[in-house]
């Protein structure tokens, strides 16, 4: 059985927003502003996500 608690799953929620949000800035750089707009906003509501999970 997995043991897992909310916690560990938010941190791990909130570490995969922030590489999405890295990925958002890369395609940003490389003047790919569709892919970029589209990766910040997964990324951001990844965030508001994890960021929830963290503080229930």
């Amino acid at each position: 059985m997995i043991d897992l608690v909310a916690p560990d799953m938010a941190i791990g929620g909130i570490a995969l927003a922030a590489a999405v949000l890295y990925a958002a800035w890369h395609e940003y750089a490389a003047k790919n502003q569709r892919d970029a707009k589209l990766l910040a906003a997964v990324g951001a509501i990844s965030l508001m996500g994890g960021a929830t999970a963290w503080l229930q």
